[in-house]
């Protein structure tokens, strides 16, 4: 499978959380920041130049070792210091330092001084109310990380366009070879042009729902299947995102199309303006395909 540049900045940012919540050499971090950028900027995928046998130390900010670490990245997928470096510290110090106010050096001297290795370890620190009692903390603290916690700020659900487009475009153009698929499109926030999207949702027009479906969860970029019915799906893809697939009948492909492109309150006001039998049938129609 190709590794995304998206993949590779990724793993550099992921390095360098790690390294600044270490207490590393900020031109260290700095290093993999920069890195990271330049890598997501380009405009070819790394991995590809990688295997064309190309100088990466060529590119602004990437010198000769991390043009090598770009280069395990893209012929492995993995980075064996961020392996050496998540052994170290548990994944929710990371997480942790997401919340207000919760630097790099906060969120360590939190998890070490109450001795936590989870988000669940943290969630139950709040309501046995400790983290108050922790030294440069206090009852503040406390309460900015019970409302992360009770809003999920601690998980990026959400994707820049421009990189969930490397990601998107190449499994429209799949799912709409698919025997049975009409026609495919990407609908929601992605469709609206948002500058960052949540989940993908792509409808797909076909008769044979259920063939599509399951040719659609072997899909050689998915990580885990949630969810496998006839005529919806619910996956999550190596890079982390959520896509829900569903296939609908012809007819309802215009009513299906508009309920989820549309944000919620596009669809209130539109159900709100749309007068007579008809618009009251189509709106039915609607609520029938969501369903």
């Amino acid at each position: 499978m190709p590794v995304h540049n998206s993949e590779v900045a990724a793993i550099f940012d992921h390095v360098a959380d790690f390294l600044e919540i270490r207490g590393a050499n900020r031109f260290r971090v700095r290093a993999y920041r920069n890195a990271a950028t330049t890598v997501r900027d380009q405009s070819r995928r790394v991995a590809d130049m990688v295997e064309a046998g190309e100088d990466l130390s060529a590119l602004p900010d990437i010198g000769e070792d991390l043009a090598g670490k770009i280069a395990q990245i893209a012929r492995t997928g993995h980075l064996s210091l961020l392996d050496e470096l998540s052994d170290t510290m548990p994944e929710a110090v990371v997480q942790a330092t997401r919340i207000p106010g919760i630097g790099p050096k906060r969120a360590r001297a939190l998890f070490e001084a109450l001795d936590l290795a989870s988000i669940d370890d943290l969630e139950r620190a709040v309501k046995e109310e400790r983290i108050a009692e922790i030294a440069g903390f206090g009852a503040k603290t406390e309460a900015k990380i019970r409302a992360a916690l009770e809003a999920g700020d601690l998980e990026e659900r959400r994707t820049r366009r421009d990189v969930a487009e490397e990601f998107a475009e190449p499994l429209i153009a799949w799912i709409r070879e698919i025997d049975g698929v009409e026609t495919a499109e990407i609908a929601g926030g992605y469709r609206r042009c948002q500058e960052t999207v949540g989940d993908l949702d792509i409808l797909a027009a076909g008769d044979a729902g259920g063939a599509v479906i399951d040719r659609f969860v072997h899909y050689d970029e998915i990580e885990e299947v949630a969810s496998h019915g006839k005529t919806r799906s619910t996956v999550r893809l190596r890079s982390g995102m959520q896509v829900d697939l569903r296939v609908v009948a012809k007819e309802s492909w215009g009513a299906a199309m508009h309920y989820f492109t549309g944000s919620k309150a596009h669809n209130i006001a539109g159900r709100r303006r749309a007068p007579g039998a008809g618009a009251r049938a189509e709106a039915q129609r609607i609520r029938v395909v969501r369903r």
